[in-house]
């Protein structure tokens, strides 16, 4: 008798859920994710592990944003759920602060679809900025021209990667490290490695989970520099500034200690790390936080500015124009393809709502051919 298998391309935060979520709510197919990257890689190009996953709220001002801010609440709530039932999974809620330099205060503060509805959400005093945000000499008058506070969830990214394929192994996925330079080539893949031919194992659809796509122009690289530091931090902290930039404060759960950072370059193909940006960070962090370097001992941390360093890297977030792309098309020969990638900064933070609207598609894809 034939058996119905889905295909994931890809081990990131997005293939992890799917394989999840397709194998925890299904008793009609079985689920294999082939990926070149698998969870305790540290490939750059493997960008989940790298990940400073946190939540922060983005505003949406369009039907893609508020699309993709529904995947975010199920997303939030499925996390919610982990972090009570499962507290191995590394992940946890903790108060979330934002800075801003200049900001739009209609869409942040909007009573709709802005910061306003998330949990705990309050306006910050001014009193409540830290008082040398711009790194410059105490006295100066901050930058800061709004600060929202609300509750939000961290994660140990690194820890969560290889809770989440243990999960589905024990649901019965299998993994098969591979590369692939095309969907069809995943097919391929796996029925070389499944020795049976379509009449004994049918492929009903094949996910293409694979980060930045493959040959997909729209898709690119924006290279990050972050640091990873033992200082600890009770809260995230995120700054924007003025000229576009940011600096975040994302501590890890269970010994990761805390991730700071950082940079964005679009179209940055670098592995080089920059001292030069080391220095920004250092800086920048020990003014909007400096109650994590409070009493360390100045001579064991002076070219430091405070922080013991665990680790400098750089990492990079596979980005896309138009955002997302999650969407069902058909590939040569008939089998449907569902591509979910492209996401981003924000891959941990739609991750289960992708995984439920892909558990949606391969659905409808299942009563199709019945």
């Amino acid at each position: 008798m034939a058996s119905n298998h889905v295909l994931i391309v890809g081990a990131g935060v997005l293939g992890l859920s799917c394989a999840i979520q397709l194998s925890r709510s299904s008793v009609h197919d079985k689920v294999t994710v082939i990926a070149r990257d698998l969870p305790g890689d540290t490939s750059i190009d493997y960008a989940s592990p790298w990940a400073g996953a946190h939540f922060r709220p983005s505003p949406a001002k369009t039907a893609t944003d508020q699309f993709e801010q529904q995947l975010m609440r199920e997303t939030y709530t499925e996390l919610e759920h982990l972090a009570e039932a499962h507290p191995e999974a590394g992940v946890r809620f903790v108060p979330a602060i934002e800075y801003f330099d200049s900001a739009d205060e209609n869409i942040v503060l909007a009573k709709e679809n802005g910061y306003i509805d998330w949990p705990d959400f309050r306006l910050l005093r001014s009193d409540e900025y830290p008082a040398n945000a711009g790194g410059h000499d105490a006295g100066e008058q901050s930058p800061i021209r709004l600060g929202v506070s609300y509750r939000g969830w961290i994660l140990n990214s690194p820890l969560y990667l290889e809770w989440c394929r243990r999960v589905a192994e024990r649901q019965g996925v299998v993994f098969i490290r591979a590369s692939v330079t095309s969907m069809a080539d995943a097919v391929s893949v796996f029925r070389r490695e499944s020795r049976a031919d379509e009449k004994e194992q049918v492929v009903r659809a094949v996910i293409n989970a694979t980060g930045r796509g493959i040959d997909d122009p729209d898709s690119f690289p924006s290279r990050g520099q972050f640091i990873i530091v033992s200082n600890p931090c009770d809260r995230t902290i995120s700054h924007h500034w003025a000229d576009g930039s940011s600096t975040v404060i994302v501590p890890r759960p269970l010994g990761g200690g805390t991730v700071i950072g950082g940079t964005k370059e679009p179209g940055n193909w670098s592995e080089d790390i920059s001292d030069e940006a080391t220095e920004a960070i250092l800086k920048r962090v020990a003014a909007i936080c400096p109650e994590m370097v409070d009493g360390q001992t100045a001579a064991a941390t002076a070219k430091t500015h405070g922080f013991h360093i665990r680790q400098v890297y750089v990492a990079r977030r596979p980005m896309r124009r138009g955002g997302l792309r999650l969407e069902k098309e058909i590939m040569e020969g008939g089998t449907p393809l569902i591509h979910c990638y492209g996401a981003g900064a924000s891959g941990f933070k739609v991750s289960w709502g992708v995984a439920k609207h892909v558990e949606a598609l391969v659905r409808e894809i299942r009563l199709a051919s019945q």
